[in-house]
C-alpha cells in the first residue's frame, strides 16, 4: 500500500436533474489556508442559521470556517487555534442558548468544548480528558432535554475503543453519564441514528478490526446506551479487516429504521449495505467502487430518495449512487474531483431542498463543493 494510503487509514447513467462540478480556479474551490486537512462537517457554527464547512487543518492545528451564505457559496475562511492535537471538530448547542458551541477532539487525550458568543465569536475552552487517542465526537439531544449532548471515541496506544457520553446542561458544563469500555480496537468512524424506531437516538461506531465492522449502541433516552450490537466483517479472510474507513447513517428504504453505509478501502475497496431490521439487521450487501475512504447519504437527485456518495482517494473523482428507495442503489457515476478526494460531507447549501455536496483534498488542500443545479450536466 502507498504511504499516503496508510496516512489516511490512520487518520481518517445518474437520475433526476444533474450536478454541477467547478473546475480549480472557479467558484466551487476553496483554499482553507491550512494543510492536511483530516475531517469535515457541515454545521451551523457562525450562527446565522446557515450551514457552515468546518474542517482542522493538522499542518498548523487550526480549525477552519468556511462560513456559507444562500447562495450555496462560502466566504473567505476563518481559522481557530484548536488548544489540542485536534482530529476532527464540529458545533452544537450544548447550553440550550441558540448559539452554535464549538467541539474539537484530539489525539492528545482530550476534547475542548467551547461555549459560542455569537458571530463566530468562541470562549475560552474546557477541557473534558479521555482514557487514551480521541478520534471521533458527535453532538446529538441523547435524553430529549432540549440541551445537546456529546459523544466521544477515543483508543489507540494499544487501548481498546471507548465509547463515552457526556450530557449538556444551562451552564454549558458537560457532565459524564456513561461510559463502555469494548473488546475492539481501532475506530474509524462515529456517527448517530434511530435504528430501532424507537425515537431514541441510537449510536455506530466503524472498527478496523478483524472481528467486528461496526458497533451498534441503542441508546436508552437517557444518556446511556445498551451493550453494543456487533455486525461483523464481510471479509472472506477471518484475519483481516473489511478496511473499513467510514460510515453513513440514514433511513434508506423508507420502513422508519435508519440502515448503514459503510466505505471499505484498499483490502475490497467498496461499499457494504446494512439494512436494519425489526430485529437487528439484514445481511450485508457489497457495492464495488475504486477507492472509497467516506461515504454520506443525502437526496441528491431530489427525487425523495437517499443517494449515496462515496470519494475514491486514488481516483481523482467521487461515485454518486441514487437511491431506489428499497434500500439498493443505481450503478455508480463519477464525478471529477481533486486529486486526492477525502473527507466529504452531502447537505442542502443553497436551500433548492436538494443536497449538495462537499469534499477536502489531501493533496492541494482545498474543499470542492459541487451543487446540484436545474440546468448543467454531469461532468
Amino acid at each position: 500500500m502507498r504511504p499516503w494510503a496508510v496516512a489516511i487509514l490512520g487518520v481518517l447513467g445518474c437520475l433526476g436533474e444533474p450536478l454541477v462540478s467547478t473546475p480549480e480556479g472557479e467558484p466551487g474551490v476553496y483554499p482553507v489556508g491550512g494543510t492536511m486537512l483530516t475531517s469535515l462537517a457541515a454545521v451551523n457554527v457562525v450562527g446565522d442559521a446557515r450551514r457552515d464547512l468546518v474542517t482542522v487543518a493538522r499542518g498548523d492545528l487550526t480549525i477552519r470556517i468556511l462560513p456559507g451564505n444562500a447562495a450555496g457559496t462560502f466566504a473567505a475562511p476563518l481559522a481557530l487555534a484548536a488548544g489540542n492535537d485536534a482530529r476532527r471538530a464540529t458545533a452544537g448547542d450544548v447550553n440550550g442558548d441558540g448559539i452554535p458551541d464549538l467541539l474539537v477532539i484530539g489525539h492528545d487525550n482530550v476534547f475542548i468544548m467551547r461555549l459560542g458568543l455569537g458571530t463566530g465569536r468562541f470562549g475560552d475552552g474546557v477541557k473534558y480528558p479521555l482514557r487514551n487517542h480521541g478520534n471521533f465526537i458527535l453532538v446529538a439531544d441523547l435524553n430529549g432535554d432540549a440541551f445537546d449532548d456529546v459523544v466521544a471515541v477515543h483508543d489507540g496506544s494499544g487501548n481498546p475503543v471507548y465509547v463515552t457520553a457526556y450530557l449538556g446542561s444551562a451552564s454549558g458544563a458537560l457532565h459524564q453519564v456513561w461510559e463502555l469500555g469494548t473488546v475492539y480496537f481501532t475506530s474509524m468512524g462515529l456517527t448517530a441514528g434511530d435504528f430501532d424506531a424507537d425515537g431514541k437516538t441510537d449510536v455506530a461506531v466503524a472498527l478496523g478490526d478483524n472481528r467486528a465492522s461496526v458497533l451498534v449502541f441503542r441508546g436508552l433516552g437517557t444518556g446511556e446506551f445498551a451493550a453494543p450490537l456487533v455486525l461483523p466483517t464481510v471479509s472472506s479472510d477471518p484475519r483481516t479487516t473489511d478496511g473499513t474507513t467510514a460510515l453513513a447513517v440514514g433511513d434508506l428504504n423508507g420502513d422508519g429504521r435508519d440502515d448503514l453505509v459503510v466505505a471499505c478501502y484498499a483490502f475490497s475497496n467498496r461499499l457494504v449495505v446494512r439494512l436494519s431490521t425489526a430485529t437487528g439487521f439484514a445481511d450485508p450487501v457489497s457495492i464495488d467502487l475504486p477507492s472509497p475512504v467516506a461515504v454520506a447519504l443525502g437526496d441528491v437527485n431530489g427525487d425523495g430518495r437517499l443517494d449515496a456518495v462515496a470519494s475514491n482517494l486514488e481516483h481523482h473523482s467521487l461515485s454518486l449512487l441514487n437511491g431506489r428507495g428499497d434500500g439498493s442503489f443505481e450503478q455508480p457515476a463519477p464525478i471529477p474531483v481533486g486529486p486526492e478526494p477525502t473527507a466529504l460531507v452531502v447537505a442542502d447549501f443553497d436551500g433548492d431542498g436538494s443536497a449538495d455536496i462537499a469534499v477536502t483534498d489531501l493533496a492541494d488542500h482545498r474543499i470542492r463543493v459541487v451543487l446540484r443545479r436545474e440546468t448543467g450536466s454531469l461532468p
